[in-house]
């Protein structure tokens, strides 16, 4: 049996994913989830210290496998290639849109949530490990040397958000989804980074 405050975590997390699932990120109070896993508000910010964090866990639980994925992509510089690498990145992100997109949205219109956002320039989670790779693709040669890496990860990611805004029928969770354009996309941004001929 799990130690009792694992539990109340663990409640705390499900409570939160199931009342985003219901009510949307926006309606899903602190308040509400103490309320509905039973505890008192207090204890939230016991296990959680804002709102964000809590939310982030819940959405990450949920996609741990694309998360786990995504951490080996900075060890994917010079491999494959460039266009394929991030085609295979976006792809595994894409199952991710139906949780980070509503969270994404929350964090720039929630005051609760725009506090505790990351400030200019620290990309965190996926974003950050995505950065990273094309910093070691710059590194190698593989990219322009003066195009920045973090600007271009959140292209690229505001690309994929952008095409997640008009999907095809929600994928299986477990399947990567069909997402169709995203090979094409990454080509288009590539052309861009790509190195000026000698």
């Amino acid at each position: 049996m799990p130690p009792r405050g694992t539990a109340t975590r663990t409640r705390l997390v499900d409570t939160t994913i199931r009342l985003v699932g219901e009510l949307g990120y926006a309606k899903t109070t602190t308040r509400a989830i103490a309320q509905a896993a039973g505890v008192a508000e207090g204890t939230l910010y016991r296990h959680f210290p804002d709102k964000a964090t809590l939310f982030a866990e819940a959405v990450l639980q949920q996609n741990q496998h694309v998360v786990d994925w995504i951490d080996t992509l900075p060890a994917r510089a010079g491999t494959a290639t460039v266009k394929a690498n991030l085609t295979d990145c976006l792809t595994h992100l894409a199952t991710l849109r139906a949780d980070i997109l509503p969270l994404e949205l929350a964090i720039l219109t929630d005051p609760e949530l725009a506090r505790v956002a990351p400030p200019p320039g620290a990309l965190p989670g996926p974003p950050g490990r995505l950065a990273e790779y094309l910093r070691a693709e710059q590194d190698l040669g593989r990219l322009r040397a003066d195009a920045n890496p973090d600007h271009g990860a959140v292209v690229l990611l505001a690309l994929l958000f952008g095409m997640a805004m008009n999907p095809p029928p929600a994928p299986d969770r477990e399947a990567l989804p069909a997402l169709p354009g995203i090979a094409d996309t990454v080509d288009i941004i590539l052309k861009g980074l790509a190195p000026h001929p000698a």
